[in-house]
């Protein structure tokens, strides 16, 4: 039996928790190690959110000494294929170009990048920067064998950019293969659902107003957020929590912190229509959203809004929104509690979208897959 390749995935894992670190953590616990020799360079900052992309001492310090190990790691490991998550905006991407540059100057290895951000690297980051920093971009982009991004119409974030672009659509585990209950009502309750972090522009405001609008028609319907703060939304605390008192909704919302493991599989179990009416400009690929297809929920989430356009059929698994809209995700809410068949006919096909397209088994098969052809 041939020697496995050998394989350096650099990311982070949690905490905190955020949609990458959760799937780079997925990632590295999952059958790719019994296919590669797998090292992996932790690049984790396990402080809270509030200190992603900041420059402060520790990243600063942290940046360096992660690129003093990899290139310690190169020396010694000798890898085939180097991955690297990168970003989109220039103090964590300069770091991440360094990774890229430092693995083609002193390794032999293959270099796949993997951008779980949406179309925000190109019409932002790369257009708008200055020709310094394009430079850096295409000159540490054009070291790259393989870019992969999260669906069809991301690939032309790469254009010109890199010489191939693979899709690769996430993927979460299936906690609710055996559950015979995902199409029944779940309690006496209505219950609407968020996941994910408690950030404006992941519509949480909105949400708060599409509930007032909702809870006026219908008594029984509830609104349950799981999700962190970040302190850097401490003004949209301050909003959320004068809405709620204002409109009378402090029975009508519940919040549930951080969840994982059981807890959210109960959280989601329970949920009759996920909400996700994000508008946050680095949204790439939601695991939230996948998560609450599995439970068969049916999902109501923005248009033009990273690869979500991808993942929702409108009208046949959820529907998408304009963005910045509680009137419009009020009225389709409305909707889903007043027409039950629809209701049921959602949960039903995305229940059936998820196993077809959205398992892990069948993102770490392609990931495996990607990984192979570069190195082949």
């Amino acid at each position: 039996m041939p020697d496995k390749k050998k394989i350096i995935l650099i990311g982070s894992i949690p905490p905190p928790y955020h949609g990458s670190s959760i799937y780079f953590n997925n990632l590295l616990n999952s059958r790719v190690r019994e296919v590669f020799d797998v090292t992996h360079l932790d690049i984790s900052d396990h402080r809270n959110l509030d200190n992603l992309s900041r420059l402060d001492f520790t990243n600063v310090y942290l940046a360096l000494k992660n690129q003093y190990l990899l290139f310690k790691m190169l020396q010694k490991i000798k890898p085939d294929l180097v991955y690297i998550p990168i970003a989109s905006n220039f103090l964590p991407y300069l770091r991440d170009g360094l990774f890229i540059i430092i693995s083609s100057y002193f390794s032999r290895a293959k270099i796949i990048t993997h951008l779980h951000e949406g179309n925000y690297f190109r019409d932002e980051f790369y257009n708008k920067s200055n020709s310094i920093v394009k430079f850096f971009i295409k000159k540490s982009l054009n070291k790259v064998n393989t870019s992969i991004v999260l669906s069809e119409n991301l690939k032309r974030v790469f254009e010109s950019l890199v010489n191939k672009v693979s899709v690769c659509p996430n993927g979460v585990e299936d906690e609710f293969e055996s559950d015979d209950n995902i199409l029944k009502p779940k309690t006496e309750h209505f219950i609407i659902s968020y996941l994910g972090n408690l950030f404006e522009s992941k519509g949480i405001l909105d949400i708060i107003n599409a509930a007032k609008i909702v809870s006026e028609k219908y008594d029984y319907a509830e609104f349950h957020f799981a999700g962190d703060w970040s302190t850097k939304e401490g003004n949209t605390k301050e909003k959320a929590d004068h809405l709620i008192a204002f409109n009378k909704l402090e029975q009508k919302i519940k919040f549930y912190g951080v969840i994982t493991g059981n807890e959210k599989k109960v959280f989601l179990s329970q949920t009759n229509i996920f909400i996700f009416p994000s508008w946050y400009p680095y949204e790439g690929f939601p695991l939230a959203i996948i998560e609450a297809m599995s439970a068969g929920c049916p999902v109501i989430s923005t248009k033009d809004t990273g690869a979500i356009p991808d993942i929702i059929v409108n009208g046949k698994t959820g529907f998408l929104i304009e963005k910045k809209n509680p009137q419009q995700l009020a009225e389709k809410i409305i909707q889903l509690i007043e027409d039950s068949t629809l209701r049921k006919q959602m949960s039903v096909r995305a229940r059936a979208r998820f196993e077809e397209l959205y398992t892990l088994d069948r993102n770490i098969n392609k990931m495996i897959t990607v990984f192979n052809e570069a190195l082949n």
